[in-house]
């Protein structure tokens, strides 16, 4: 049986500038983002897949309060935003 590829994970532009800005002001929240990536890279479906607006985007909670909004592209793991729940909504709806 021939073993899966693995998946590639890609940046946003804009996700590259938020994570910039939250190792300044935040580094345990990036800790924290640095912990569960490879989980989903491994497993992109584990984040819960979202509704309406943000259809085909999933979410996982980071540190309580935060969101990672990424998408699945085929072989690729697209991470969008970070940012606490209550932003990240307003933001893509």
């Amino acid at each position: 049986m021939r073993e899966r590829e693995p998946n590639r994970l890609t940046f946003s532009p804009w996700f590259e500038k938020v994570l910039r800005s939250l190792k300044r002001k935040n580094p345990n929240l990036v800790r924290a983002f640095a912990k569960h990536l490879p989980k989903i890279v491994a497993n992109p479906e584990l984040g819960k897949p979202l509704r309406h607006s943000l259809r085909n985007y999933r979410r996982i909670h980071i540190e309580g309060s935060f969101v990672l909004l990424y998408e699945i592209r085929e072989r690729e793991v697209y991470l969008i935003d970070l940012d606490h729940h209550d932003k990240v909504y307003k933001k893509y709806s």
